[in-house]
């Protein structure tokens, strides 16, 4: 394996984004998640970054600036982390730290002091990756929907 690198995402790249969250979030269809990160790219609505291992995307995060309510959060914006995932062959090597690190630094530059996530209840393995890197839990949800 050689060393691992973190990049920005660019339109050029946006395509690997886009492999790497279907591969995170199956029920969505690659080509809607394509067409959603090239939106957000160029309008600047969300910013990415890529785990690279040569020319292979092994990983990818992906921030967003929330202006809305960010539960346990007294400041705005606030950077969200709307989606972090590794390959499996690539986890338990820094890689999620790393890309995590990039979206701090970054919005560090905006003048952002926190970046808020969320997990699934049942997900105990993100959970203890964001407890790890110093996310604290604000909250728990259940939600609900009820049809009409």
């Amino acid at each position: 394996m050689m060393a691992i690198q973190i990049m920005t995402v660019t339109k050029s790249n946006v395509r690997q984004v886009a492999d790497l969250q279907h591969a995170l979030w199956p029920e969505h269809p690659l080509l809607d998640l394509i067409v959603a990160a090239q939106t957000a790219v160029q309008a600047a609505k969300s910013h990415y970054w890529l785990a690279m291992d040569g020319q292979k995307a092994v990983g990818f995060c992906e921030v967003t600036l929330r202006r809305d309510y960010v539960e346990g959060s007294d400041t705005s914006p606030t950077g969200y982390l709307e989606g972090i995932y590794v390959l499996p062959d690539y986890r338990r090597q820094g890689i999620g730290t790393e890309l995590v690190n990039a979206a701090a630094h970054w919005l560090r530059t905006q003048r952002v002091s926190a970046m808020g996530s969320d997990v699934a209840l049942d997900n105990t393995v993100s959970q203890a990756f964001h407890e790890a890197l110093g996310f604290e839990e604000t909250a728990r949800l259940v939600h609900y929907l009820r049809k009409n």
